[in-house]
Parts: C-alpha cells; sequence; structure tokens
C-alpha cells in the first residue's frame, strides 16, 4: 500500500498558517487532525475546502449523531475501509448507536440487513446511494419524513463524502488507528 507522507516544515508560511487554523478548529471540537487530512494537506487549498464541508456534516448538520455516525459506518464496511471503521466506532458507540446495529453493519450487507428505527430509514437511502443507483421516490418521502428535507439531503451527500473519503484513505495508504 502507498503511503503518501505529509511534512508540515515543508508547506509555505500562507500553508502553515492554514494547516494550525484547521488543527485548531479540530482541536477545539475535540476532533484530531491526521489520517486522511494528513496526506490531504499535500494540496492545503483543496484539504481546506474538504475539511470545511467534513466539519459542516460532522458539527454543524441536521442529522441526529447516532444517524451520522451509522452511515460514515456503514460506507466504511461496504468500501471496506478499516481507518474509517476504526476512527468512528467510538463515535458512533458515543452517539448512542445500539451494539446490535454495529455488529449488523460489521457482519451484514447494509442493503439487506434489517435495522431498528431510525436507522431502517437511512439504510434504504444507503442502499441506493453505495451501488450509485437512485433513490426511489418512496424511500426519498420516508427519509424526507423522517430527516426533513435538509437531513435527507445530508444523508445523501454523506454518503458521498465518506465514499469519497474511503478513496482518499486507500489512495494515500491512511492506515486504521483505532481498535476495530
Amino acid at each position: 500500500m502507498a503511503h503518501l507522507p505529509f511534512d508540515p516544515a515543508k508547506l509555505s508560511p500562507a500553508d502553515q498558517s492554514l494547516y494550525r487554523e484547521m488543527v485548531e478548529q479540530r482541536r477545539a471540537v475535540g476532533a484530531p487532525f491526521g489520517g486522511p487530512y494528513a496526506a490531504l494537506m499535500n494540496h492545503p487549498q483543496l484539504a481546506k475546502q474538504i475539511d470545511e464541508l467534513g466539519f459542516f456534516l460532522k458539527f454543524h448538520g441536521h442529522l441526529p449523531r447516532e444517524v451520522y455516525q451509522f452511515v460514515v459506518l456503514a460506507v466504511a464496511r461496504s468500501t471496506n475501509t478499516p481507518f474509517e471503521w476504526a476512527d468512528h466506532l467510538v463515535h458512533a458507540r458515543a452517539a448512542g448507536v445500539p451494539e446490535a446495529v454495529i455488529e449488523t453493519l460489521r457482519t451484514e450487507s447494509v442493503a439487506t440487513a434489517r435495522f431498528p428505527a431510525p436507522f431502517d430509514t437511512a439504510a434504504k437511502v444507503l442502499a441506493a446511494t453505495l451501488p450509485w443507483k437512485d433513490v426511489p421516490q418512496d424511500v426519498q418521502d420516508q427519509a424526507i419524513e423522517r430527516f426533513g428535507v435538509e437531513g435527507y439531503v445530508e444523508l445523501v451527500v454523506l454518503s458521498g463524502f465518506y465514499q469519497m473519503f474511503s478513496a482518499i484513505n486507500q489512495g494515500f495508504g491512511v492506515a486504521a488507528s483505532r481498535e476495530s
């Protein structure tokens, strides 16, 4: 696996300032700066744009925390991305994702497994977005009823966002850092 190293000392002064700003913003909410973000810092402006979207979805989004974390774990398992699974497992537990739901995600396909509410609705959306298919109208309607239209939009975007992170993690050799 190819690993893309990052050395903050090689950044320009402006990019070093951007790097410190991003590290501090995440530190202020108890989020580490590393993993895929370290590799992305080889392109500081792109890293900043990705970080801003991720920060918004994670800390200012409309989806309930447990649904957010469910989506991250589901995408991590579906795309075989150990870093995201390990990185979010503790957060999923802290957000209230039941152990039975986590175990089902660990051992079964999100598309065919049965989940309790509200995870069942998110799973139906993911069953479409993970294989890059249209979300059926009835599933969209159910998701909007449960999460609101903004929550539904975030659910679809979050699926794509973490699919992107799966590619980033695999493309840059980001290894799992926590127990899975």
